[in-house]
């Protein structure tokens, strides 16, 4: 059995091909990975102009606060303005671009018009209210790396800079099959001694979140030589195979059998609490995941294990696993040998950010995994008291991409 870090190290270890590429349209690019480092292409913004509607003018040293001449209008979209002369003024609305010679522009709110001449309340702070061109961003500077997984606010910025399609990463082809006689799928009636799959739906779910193109291979009864035909048409056809269920030491448990009949098991069980029947290995040359049968315990495992072999097929940069001490509300036990990741939610109790565990932590209670947010890590044979920090893994940076 292996602890977590040294399974991360394993499967971090597992050879992949380089993802390929696709050219896609900006408006289909959510969610999607960048397959190149893009760079500004043009200023921004990319002309002077004005932050606000009020009078761009060319201050008169020698009398700041006298009459200026208003010598035209300019809006948003209008061409070039000419320029302006010391004591002479031009009336802006937000976005137009500003005349050469223009100092400052004043907010409209500060000032008094009196058919063309323009009196100011106070002197003009130069450089005020002007958006000057290349100062959020110059022609070259880097937008986004490689690897990077493109969010709805990167769109706009893309848009700004004229960017209308993108070299992005071929998804890989992630196949879930579910194992066990007893697994009805959803939308079927139930019979005595059956339950819903729900394994399949949710980490087909997760994949969908974490950027691959999910591939619902269905379930497969608790027979040795069904598994073993359906895992070498899963390798047939997907980049990665994970199943849930089947890998443990039951006497309907085939899944590490006839995974070894195709290529093998490298390793099986880690030292983690819900999760430990986790294994991985290769059928047909192509990476194998065998997560346990229990939802939490598959959800706990995809999450910290899978996922990032995912990401990475994906051509996804490794996200970080954004943990927070938080205290707690109430005292956590664990006297396994393995850390046990508790579900539990964060609360606020008189403006304090606290954590809050689930009395219920079965491996198969999947209420209290829906109404989570963390997952609080408690180290191996410890208490950690109420009030006490303890780390807490964010759950929506574990999904999101």
């Amino acid at each position: 059995m292996l602890e977590l870090q040294a399974m991360r190290d394993k499967l971090a270890r597992i050879a992949l091909p380089a993802p390929a590429s696709e050219c896609v349209a900006l408006s289909a690019a959510v969610g999607r990975i960048c397959a190149q480092t893009l760079r500004a292409t043009v200023d921004l913004p990319g002309f002077d102009n004005s932050a606000m509607d009020g009078y761009a003018v060319a201050v008169d040293a020698a009398r700041p606060l006298g009459q200026y001449e208003i010598i035209g209008y300019a809006a948003a979209g209008s061409s070039a303005t000419g320029a302006l002369r010391a004591g002479q003024a031009l009336r802006v609305l937000t976005g137009a671009p500003l005349p050469f010679g223009c100092q400052s522009v004043v907010p409209q709110e500060q000032v008094r018009v009196d058919g063309k001449l323009l009196q100011l309340a106070e002197a003009p702070v130069y450089g005020a209210h002007m958006r000057v061109r290349g100062s959020e961003l110059a022609a070259g500077t880097r937008l986004l790396e490689q690897g990077t997984t493109l969010r709805p606010l990167h769109i706009g910025l893309l848009a700004a800079q004229g960017i209308a399609e993108l070299d992005v990463h071929l998804r890989p082809r992630v196949g879930v099959l579910s194992t066990g006689s007893e697994l009805v799928p959803a939308g079927q009636p139930l019979t005595a001694g059956r339950i819903h799959d729900a394994n399949r739906p949710q980490l087909l779910a997760l994949l969908t979140a974490c950027g691959a193109d999910a591939i619902d291979l269905g379930q497969v009864p608790d027979d040795p030589e069904a598994t073993r035909e359906r895992l070498a048409d899963a390798a047939a056809c997907c980049d990665i195979v994970i199943s849930s269920g089947g890998a443990s030491v039951g006497d309907a448990d085939h899944v590490r059998h006839a995974a070894s009949m195709l290529g093998g098991i490298d390793h099986w069980k880690v030292a983690i609490k819900p999760g430990k029947p986790f294994a991985f290995g290769h059928l047909c040359g192509k990476p194998f995941l065998a997560l346990p049968g229990n939802p939490v315990a598959a959800a706990v495992t995809f999450l910290l294990l899978a996922r990032p072999l995912v990401r990475r097929a994906a051509g996804g940069t490794p996200s970080a696993d954004t943990m927070q001490l938080l205290p707690l509300t109430e005292a956590v036990h664990n006297r396994d040998m393995r850390p046990h990741f508790m579900r539990a939610r964060r609360v606020y109790d008189n403006g304090m950010l606290l954590v809050q565990p689930f009395a219920q932590q079965g491996s198969a209670a999947l209420a209290t995994l829906a109404e989570a947010d963390v997952l609080i890590e408690v180290p191996p044979q410890t208490t950690l008291s109420a009030g006490s920090p303890a780390p807490c893994h964010l759950l929506s940076e574990l999904i999101a991409p």
